[in-house]
């Protein structure tokens, strides 16, 4: 029978291996992922991103950020952005985002001295109260700033725990890894569908599947999720040196018909009240913000299944990674051909809020 003293030394050298081992497999895979070619691919996967994004952008120390829903996360692809826009950027967009996050997630981009440019989607400011505040695995300690903008204390120890201590981490570092060891030679993202959700293309059955789903859903922005974007305009007022651009993003319009039919006052005001707020900003703060519409009729969301798929959705809300490039030259100024796509609300063109073709 094993004594006291030496079931302790067994006990606390199988903890101390298996921690060395977590930490041995969080710091080879984390590694692996920020410095592998198509690593940055992993940023438009769910899993447990509210953990290790905040820790992921650190290390990229990215000029252009992405903050907003799914919609983001899977819309935009730093592979196919770096190259084309000579730029580093950083996909901020985690499942189900709350508005509350939304605003920490900005706060976290501006806390970052490389951040020029944020692109941020405004469906994250809209739902009804309160009731979820946060989405599981989402730590304040992890951001660079508090709520109230002061610096968050030992910010450098809750970040290494998060890296490599935290079983979150494991998950997604083991989901990355696998995804990227799948990819065969010469391959990106985009030619494996089947492992990067977000290249996969919406089918007839996903089109009607999904439009029951979502049958009932509105788009209205609540008192809280207002509080929320006043905030995050408030982060943004004194910030000058960062571009800030915010857009609704492009719905299929076969969603945004549903949205008319079910609750067309509020998603008009939606938009309403978000202009209304960023002329009030542009009017009066140093950091001018630009918003552009895309939740309307235009190349993108009357976008018609050939051959029984989509070119441009995975499902009616969430676009493909492609779509994301289009409507980034837009918003940057160098659209070319898709430089008359949807509309700059901030800029000389007709405001048109109801999201439907004009007369």
């Amino acid at each position: 029978m094993m004594s006291p003293k030496r079931y302790l030394v067994w006990f606390l050298s199988v903890v101390t291996l298996a921690i060395a081992a977590l930490v041995a497999f969080n710091a080879f895979a984390d590694y692996y992922i920020l410095h592998d070619r198509n690593g940055p691919s992993i940023q438009t996967v769910s899993g447990f991103e509210r953990v290790l994004k905040p820790a992921w952008i650190d290390s990229i120390e990215p000029s252009l950020v992405f903050v907003g829903s799914s919609r983001m996360r899977e819309g935009f692809d730093p592979v196919l952005i770096d190259p084309t826009f000579h730029v580093n950027s950083f996909d901020y967009g985690v499942s189900s985002i709350t508005a509350y996050e939304a605003r920490r997630f900005t706060q976290d981009a501006l806390g970052h001295p490389s951040v020029k440019t944020i692109v941020m989607a405004l469906d994250a400011f809209t739902g009804n109260g309160e009731a979820q505040k946060i989405g599981p695995g989402f730590d304040e300690l992890r951001l660079t700033v508090t709520a109230d903008g002061k610096p968050t204390p030992r910010r450098p120890l809750w970040i290494f725990t998060t890296r490599y201590l935290s079983g979150g981490a494991a998950g997604m570092h083991a989901l990355g890894l696998y995804m990227l060891l799948q990819l065969g030679p010469g391959q990106t993202a985009s030619d494996r569908p089947d492992l990067f959700n977000a290249y996969s293309h919406m089918t007839t059955n996903i089109f009607r599947r999904d439009l029951t789903n979502r049958d009932e859903r509105v788009l209205r922005m609540g008192p809280w999720q207002h509080q929320q974007f006043e905030a995050t305009l408030g982060a943004l007022c004194h910030r000058g040196d960062v571009r800030t651009i915010l857009f609704f993003p492009p719905d299929n319009y076969a969603m945004i018909d549903r949205y008319l039919h079910n609750d067309r006052k509020d998603f008009i005001a939606f938009k309403e009240t978000v202009l209304a707020d960023v002329e009030r900003h542009n009017a009066t703060c140093e950091g001018k913000v630009a918003l552009f519409d895309f939740l309307n009729h235009n190349a993108i969301t009357d976008d018609v299944l050939k051959n029984g798929r989509s070119a441009d959705y995975i499902d009616l809300i969430h676009f493909r990674p492609p779509v994301g490039m289009r409507l980034l030259r837009r918003m940057l100024g160098n659209g070319g051909k898709d430089s008359h796509l949807g509309v700059e609300l901030t800029g000389p063109s007709t405001t048109l809020l109801s999201g439907q073709k004009p007369d």
